[in-house]
């Protein structure tokens, strides 16, 4: 195997895969402060905690795709037939998905008082383009420039909408809407791609296909929605014991560690469908490729963590904002260095999967989970802001420390 080959194939694979990612980073940039200036800080944080909610859910429309999904389509590139059997169970088991959680969700918005209807009922939106979308799949086959296109043409429908939709404070209640509904048109043209392709029929599946998947996936839908809590509940925490202004500053700080995950997940993305394809030919050279790319990946990380600290204190001094919210948003800095703890984690936890051993990738993020409701609660409630980031901190330590120690006693077991 020419490893060389396979690493600038790769290094494409970064740079296109990238450049769509750039534009998806690009997107809540040009969003955040054209909302914020129309509709206020409070608003935002309004949007930040409803937003959170449907990230947990869509884990359930998704279930395992985005991980063994990957994996699944990878492995059977040759195989049509395989591929075109998966796809049939996956979305037939993502539409009953659909319309369960939709029902509940109305079901509390109309059973629980004060929630915000309008903003809850539209935003439903976002679940629906979930069902449709293709990215998983192109990334199983490692179409990135199809990718591209998909995150490309969305996220343009979706920044131009809300400049146009979004004119007084009472319509911040759109700005989720017009994801879903921007995503929905992109992601069903694609979809609708992907069915003729593979002459997909949703109502051949039978109840047996649908039950064995949930059996083999149900670990990854723990850890996912585990994973989930963790990086999206903390602002709902905030939100009930800080209030509306500071749940938008920590979707600020939040942001600007979603841009570090978001490139980590690009990373994660290119990388693990090609380390399966290497180590089910040659293990050692696997490894070995494992090891080089992700120390390189460290210290590119670390370097765009200093700049953007750099760049923000120079950046943030030269509005002359009102100083509590001055300190607020340079203090939104510090949740930049848990990227780093994040992409330590990443080769250990690709060795996992790989090796099928998603239970214990589940049991260690649903403890993750359990460990930020009670930090962030207590940290927030006497710390205020700085308690909540200290809660990431100790919660992504204490993951990824447990996902190496699982790691090497698999490789212990192994030899």
């Amino acid at each position: 195997m020419n490893l060389k080959k396979i690493e600038f194939t790769e290094v494409r694979n970064y740079v296109i895969f990238g450049s769509g990612q750039f534009v998806n980073l690009l997107a809540p940039l040009l969003v955040a402060p054209y909302v914020i200036s129309v509709c206020g800080i409070e608003e935002w944080g309004k949007i930040g905690a409803a937003t959170s909610v449907f990230i947990l859910l869509e884990i359930f429309i998704d279930f395992g795709s985005k991980l063994l999904g990957v994996k699944e389509i990878s492995s059977n590139k040759e195989n049509k037939n395989r591929i075109a059997e998966y796809l049939n169970v996956t979305y037939a088991f993502r539409f009953i998905m659909l319309l369960f959680i939709i029902f509940c969700l109305f079901l509390v918005l109309f059973l629980v008082p004060n929630l915000d209807f309008k903003l809850y009922f539209l935003g439903s939106s976002l679940l629906i383009s979930q069902f449709f979308n293709p990215i998983w799949f192109y990334i199983g086959v490692e179409n990135f420039k199809r990718i591209n296109k998909v995150i490309i043409f969305s996220k343009a429908i979706y920044i131009l909408s809300v400049y146009l939709v979004v004119n007084q404070k009472s319509d911040y209640i759109y700005v989720i809407f017009l994801l879903g509904l921007a995503n929905t048109v992109v992601y069903s043209f694609y979809y609708l791609k992907i069915f003729k392709e593979y002459k997909m029929s949703l109502s051949s599946v039978s109840k047996n296909r649908l039950i064995d998947n949930i059996k083999r996936e149900y670990p990854i839908i723990v850890s996912n929605l585990s994973i989930a809590v963790y990086t999206n509940f903390p602002i709902l925490i905030v939100k009930y014991i800080l209030g509306d202004f500071y749940a938008g500053i920590y979707k600020i700080g939040d942001m600007f560690l979603s841009i570090l995950r978001s490139y980590l997940t690009v990373f994660f993305n290119v990388s693990f469908p090609r380390f399966c394809n290497i180590y089910f030919e040659n293990k050692r050279e696997a490894i070995s490729h494992l090891k080089k790319i992700n120390i390189a990946n460290i210290i590119f990380l670390a370097l765009i963590v200093i700049t953007l600290c750099v760049i923000s204190f120079f950046f943030i001094n030269e509005f002359g904002l009102d100083k509590k919210l001055l300190n607020s948003l340079l203090f939104c800095t510090n949740f930049l260095f848990v990227s780093l703890i994040v992409a330590l984690n990443i080769p250990f936890y690709q060795m996992l999967i790989l090796k099928n051993h998603q239970n214990k990738i589940a049991r260690i993020s649903f403890l993750g989970s359990l460990l930020m409701f009670v930090s962030c609660y207590f940290l927030s409630k006497n710390f205020n802001l700085q308690g909540s980031i200290i809660s990431i901190y100790i919660v992504e330590v204490f993951i990824t420390t447990s996902i190496i120690l699982s790691s090497l006693s698999l490789f212990k077991k192994n030899d």
